[in-house]
């Protein structure tokens, strides 16, 4: 019993201390994958930028990112936990991707649903224009055939009035002789019953004159509803062509979003860079990275050659010209 209690403690803080090892590792990968990410956007930026001061900071920049990797790898070497952070770093890298594309996914899949939104509108204010159309070419349609219907009904009672007369002048001049009274008697029912057709003729073409205008109105106001939904159409696709523009917008902005720590991480070490400079020019030309790490590894400035902005020296210069 008493050789199982100190082997059990042995046993415990073993494991204490392999669990210490192994957590220590995986927070070294975070951090060196993070600072990796900083680096490359710098490095992205001084490729845009002319040769000169500006690119010269953020050089400087860079090479406190080298430094502090650096100084990541040689605590992991010795501490043995090499594998465990190169692990985690990876890890969080592809963590870090996937966050900015399903950002990105998210984005373009608003936009689609947008732009189906708007083209399902358009469709909806097309039928519901020609619907419209539909139903005022019925309308005229209608107004045109009681229109000739009525004209219809006039002539047959015009008609039917002047056979009513020829028919009453015919009784009263049956058997008599021509000429007489009843002869100019008959003349006027006749220029009556000539009247009564001019006027039903008259009423007739009137009535066929409205309902031709009926259908010319009807005919524009049909135009008039289908230019109508055209323009609901035209503006249902413009909206729908700027919310998808909106939308690759956004979907820039959120791959964007993954690097805006590195912003303020960039800010902060631009501010460092420049106070750590004092604004005077180092001899030689080399960051003030480089110049801590040559003496550190007891490397000769004026023997390297330098590999940065105009000839500048850095971090990676002086370490690779340290392995030689």
């Amino acid at each position: 019993m008493t050789d199982q209690g100190p082997n059990l403690q042995q046993q415990m803080q073993q494991q204490a201390m392999e669990n210490a090892q192994d957590f220590y590792g995986k927070s070294l990968g975070r951090i060196k994958s993070q600072s990796q990410n900083y680096r490359e956007q710098l490095e992205q930026y001084a490729q845009q930028l002319p040769e000169g001061n500006e690119q010269a900071q953020i050089q400087e920049m860079v090479d406190s990112y080298v430094e502090l990797e650096s100084s990541m790898e040689q605590a992991a070497q010795d501490a043995g936990v090499e594998d465990a952070m190169e692990q985690a770093s990876q890890q969080t890298l592809e963590q870090m991707q996937q966050v900015a594309q399903g950002a990105a996914q998210q984005a373009q899949d608003a936009a689609g649903q947008a732009a189906g939104q708007a083209q399902q509108v358009a469709g909806q204010a097309t039928d519901q224009a020609g619907q419209v159309a539909g139903q005022v070419q019925d309308t005229a349609g209608q107004a045109t055939q009681q229109a000739q219907d009525t004209a219809g009904q006039v002539t047959d009672q015009a008609g039917q009035v002047a056979g009513q007369a020829q028919d009453t002048v015919g009784g009263l001049t049956g058997g008599q002789q021509q000429g007489g009274p009843l002869g100019g008697v008959t003349d006027q029912v006749g220029q009556v019953a000539q009247g009564v057709q001019d006027t039903a003729g008259q009423a007739a073409g009137q009535a066929q004159e409205a309902a031709g205008q009926a259908t010319d109105q009807a005919g524009q106001v049909a135009g008039q509803a289908q230019d109508a939904a055209g323009g609901a159409a035209q503006q249902a696709q413009d909206t729908a062509g700027q919310a998808t523009d909106q939308a690759g917008q956004v979907a820039g902005q959120a791959q964007d979003a993954a690097g805006g720590a590195a912003q303020q991480a960039q800010d902060t070490a631009g501010q460092a860079a420049q106070q750590a400079g004092g604004g005077q020019q180092q001899q030689p030309n080399a960051t003030q990275a480089a110049e801590q790490k040559a003496q550190e590894l007891n490397v000769d400035l004026s023997q390297v050659q330098g590999s940065g902005a105009e000839g500048r020296i850095t971090v990676r210069d002086v370490i690779a010209a340290s392995n030689q």
